[in-house]
């Protein structure tokens, strides 16, 4: 018991560092200050290594589902920012350090707002990267429930536009992106197409 009480004295330290540094980032995102976010979230992701709840250990601590919130938060900030960056590459790295947050411990948390907007992003940028084939495996590890949801009918939608060779459809529908975060990549898909 006394050996719990202090994990969780330890703990609460390095949740209160976390959570001020996570807010900084947030502003620091909001205020289109990239260098200064790219900076904060690499000293986040250091901290998140602190924690064991997180993956790859899920270690059941008294502060787990708080910490893996915050984590999966920060990740999906992390994905927008790439975007944001106009960074691919971290876009697939973020990516990489959010999934196992929507498939690994997707039954612990409650659902991400996010989640939708970020799984039909991740299915947009594999289009536009010509990676059909993972995207088609991407596609088939969501649930019936997420193929509903328009982000992913978005992305599902563009591709058997692209396949069928219908490009004018496949241009206009940046008119229509169910996500803001959706410009860049279909800006990047109507240079291919053009």
């Amino acid at each position: 018991h006394t050996e719990s009480l202090r994990e969780k004295k330890e703990m609460d330290p390095r949740m209160t560092e976390l959570s001020q540094l996570f807010e900084r980032f947030k502003a620091s995102y909001v205020r289109n200050d990239l260098d200064n976010s790219s900076n904060l979230l690499s000293r986040l992701k250091v901290l998140l290594t602190g924690f064991t709840s997180l993956p790859p250990v899920f270690e059941d601590t008294p502060n787990a589902i708080t910490d893996l919130t915050i984590a999966r938060e920060i990740f999906e900030l992390a994905v927008f920012l790439s975007v944001k960056a106009e960074d691919q590459e971290a876009f697939e790295r973020d990516y990489c350090q959010l999934k196992p947050y929507y498939t690994d411990i997707g039954n612990r948390l409650a659902q991400s707002p996010q989640e939708y907007p970020i799984l039909g992003l991740n299915l947009l940028r594999l289009l536009v990267q010509n990676r059909i084939a993972e995207f088609h495996t991407e596609l088939e590890l969501l649930s019936t429930n997420a193929l509903e949801n328009p982000c992913i009918k978005y992305a599902v939608e563009l591709e058997q536009s692209f396949m069928e060779g219908a490009y004018n459809r496949v241009l206009s529908a940046r008119q229509a992106v169910p996500h803001d975060t959706y410009v860049y990549y279909m800006d990047l898909l109507a240079k291919t197409v053009r």
